[in-house]
């Protein structure tokens, strides 16, 4: 940590104090605060103004599985007449009342949850409406203050990495990510603090560029923003701020050993290709004289063979014929990517692919119903697997994983395999 570095501020101990004393010096009176058992509760959609979030209720039910409910951050009801009998129902809370239930559901004790109840006086759609609104209209927390809360966790309390992800449900890159925001120059902190720049996109700098350099064009391109009229940098004033001090040389291109491997397995695949022959006379000779002289290093084109049907569950889901894996990762030992292929109905090939770095995660389900798209024979359904997982696998965030090399030579591979079932029919058709 050089001096242009400032520690986060981290909160000291906490000295406790008496809660009837401090009540009593402040004045302070008592409310119903009411403690109920869960399944005493009820909740009505319509009595809130927001739909559901599923994502946000399965991630405040991985919070409560750790943490257990905020008795601090009650649920409001209001009490309602049913059939004669009076009942709390849920109006303002929904998505901590269903991820509690969610969280109970799958062995969590959470105790008695606690209630706030609207006076019956109060009990109009209207001022419920308002109130509902109102409270959803907050300020979340900063990727500056995540950082800030992971260094006292860490430095002052003691918690490793995995109490930190399991507590704040975070992953480790999320943390990673906050470091690089923790050990910037406390100039950086100050404009992230200000509001002239996303914590993310300055996250995104320092990663790119080192922290000081990330600070001299975010200085940069709040100058950009102002000339603008604008006080807060975006990516648009970043863009052309890296400036080589010399034009790079176009680098000539060479066939090195992995492209001269994909042209031979290309140009293979074309030998064995069942329309091969349709080409004409000249195509065909310059194949066979390319590849004549290679023969025993080639690799026997495979034969069709005959794969079982599938059929599909209620659901549409369907039993994989065939798993291919890519190579196992350095860190889990375990395959980075899988493509599945099925056959619910003769020639009627489905796919479905996974990958999964630890850290990140992404999969489609192996589901056959109208509307899914088919593919007349397996290598067709496996290779439309490796285009998505080549698609998916571009994104920003993947790009800095170290395996992902390992998985793209593989993706490369199997788009170059050729198709042993493949027919002049299919051609014909596929040519339409």
């Amino acid at each position: 940590m050089d001096n242009r570095t400032r520690q986060l501020d981290l909160a000291a101990p906490i000295p406790t104090g008496n809660t009837k004393a401090a009540a009593a010096a402040a004045g302070a009176t008592s409310a119903d605060l009411w403690m109920t058992p869960y399944e005493a509760l009820r909740y009505d959609p319509r009595d809130n103004v927001r739909p559901v979030d599923p994502q946000w209720v399965k991630e405040l039910t991985a919070l409560m599985m750790h943490n257990g409910y905020d008795k601090g951050s009650p649920l409001h009801c209001y009490a309602r007449k049913v059939d004669g009998k009076d009942y709390f129902y849920v109006y303002k809370g929904q998505h901590r009342y269903l991820a509690a239930g969610a969280a109970i559901k799958a062995g969590k004790d959470l105790g008695k949850i606690p209630i706030v109840v609207r006076d019956s006086r109060e009990v109009k759609r209207s001022e419920m409406v308002v109130d509902g609104y109102v409270s959803n209209v907050s300020k979340p927390a900063s990727p500056l203050d995540l950082a800030t809360s992971i260094a006292e966790l860490r430095d002052v309390h003691g918690f490793d990495t995995k109490a930190i992800c399991d507590r704040l449900n975070i992953s480790e890159q999320s943390i990673r990510d906050a470091a690089l925001l923790e050990k910037a120059p406390a100039e950086l902190h100050d404009l992230v603090r200000s509001g002239a720049i996303a914590g993310t996109l300055a996250i995104a700098e320092i990663r790119a560029h080192g922290s000081d350099k990330a600070l001299e064009r975010i200085v940069s391109g709040l100058s950009k923003a102002k000339e603008e009229g604008k006080t807060k940098v975006t990516k648009k004033h970043l863009a052309g701020d890296t400036k080589p001090s010399e034009p790079a040389a176009p680098k000539a291109p060479k066939i090195n050993d992995g492209r001269a491997k994909q042209l031979l397995q290309a140009l293979q695949a074309v030998l064995h290709d069942p329309v091969f022959g349709k080409l004409s006379p000249g195509t065909i000779r310059a194949v066979h004289t390319a590849l004549s002289p290679l023969a025993d290093l080639l690799d026997t084109p495979q034969k069709a063979r005959i794969y079982a049907v599938t059929a599909p569950d209620q659901d549409g889901r369907c039993v994989a014929t065939d798993t291919l894996r890519s190579p196992n990762s350095k860190r889990t030992k375990k395959p980075i990517a899988e493509i599945y292929v099925a056959q619910p109905k003769a020639d009627h090939w489905i796919c479905a692919a996974m990958y999964n770095f630890g850290d990140s995660f992404a999969s489609t389900p192996l589901k056959f119903g109208a509307g899914t798209t088919t593919y007349p024979t397996r290598m067709q359904a496996v290779q439309e697997g490796a285009r998505w997982l080549k698609k998916a696998l571009g994104y920003e965030n993947i790009k800095r994983q170290k395996d992902l090399p390992s998985v793209q030579q593989w993706l490369d591979d199997i788009l170059q395999l050729p198709d042993p079932d493949w027919t002049p029919d299919m051609a014909q058709e596929a040519a339409k």
